[in-house]
């Protein structure tokens, strides 16, 4: 009878070792930092280590083509291209080329989406885990942020759910550069500065004050002058601004 009992309790012992261990993973939202972004550097197989190619990960928004403008709101969704057995995670952010978190997120539906670290991230929540599409919105950055690249990866749950088994990893990086504006929201103004190249000098025309930043978002100049000479300024990318019109500069 002991050996009967010891046998069944090795038997029972070695089945419980070969059962899945409990996923590290976090249903309720990803613990931050791992959309893989250069400033993240983590990602999903961080807590997910055995996972396998996912079906993809998409990236979807109505930022036009020649690029994002800046202070505007755009739509962003992130989906997976397949659901599997139905539950699902992501993390979404945005860098600029110096790997600072750039722009701003706003929830737009609360039920599946909410902020991560720091509010850098927007991931999904219990109800959005369910999910395989997600979407908010992204507030371009300042003036001179220049190139942002959105980061996002994604995490389809294997079965049995809730087990670190059997996961497949998808990510996805999307990449926009900043617009060069030139409009004028007071359609009876002419203009409200005119750059000259050439003489490298800016002359206010229908405005008081222009202000003039580089291309990390820093002001580097602010004048009422009508005539204001950029000879001082090193050779670059700057930004013009008014209160209706913002163009983007070369001084060589």
């Amino acid at each position: 009878m002991n050996k009967l009992l010891t046998s069944l309790c090795i038997t029972f012992a070695f089945l419980i070792s070969l059962y899945p261990t409990i996923s590290i993973s976090n249903s309720t939202g990803s613990p931050g930092g791992k959309t893989g972004s250069p400033s993240d550097v983590s990602n999903c197989m961080g807590c997910h280590s055995d996972a396998g190619p996912g079906d993809g990960a998409d990236i979807t928004t109505n930022i036009p083509i020649n690029g994002y403008i800046p202070g505007s709101t755009y739509s962003i969704t992130v989906s997976s291209s397949g659901n599997l057995f139905g539950t699902n995670g992501f993390e979404f952010t945005c860098e600029d080329n110096m790997n600072n978190k750039v722009g701003n997120f706003a929830i737009t539906n609360s039920s599946l989406t909410q902020f991560v670290n720091n509010s850098n991230a927007v991931t999904h929540t219990p109800s959005g885990n369910s999910s395989s599409s997600w979407s908010f919105d992204w507030i371009a950055p300042p003036p001179g942020t220049g190139d942002i690249t959105f980061y996002t990866a994604i995490i389809q749950g294997g079965y049995p759910i809730g087990q670190n088994n059997g996961d497949f990893f998808s990510s996805s990086s999307l990449t926009f550069n900043e617009a060069i504006v030139n409009t004028v929201n007071n359609l009876e103004k002419k203009d409200d500065f005119l750059f000259n190249s050439k003489l490298k000098t800016v002359n206010l025309l229908n405005c008081d004050n222009i202000s003039i930043y580089n291309t990390n978002g820093k002001l580097v100049v602010s004048s009422s002058e009508k005539t204001l000479n950029l000879n001082t300024l090193y050779k670059g990318v700057y930004i013009l601004k008014s209160n209706n019109k913002i163009q983007k500069i070369s001084i060589n």
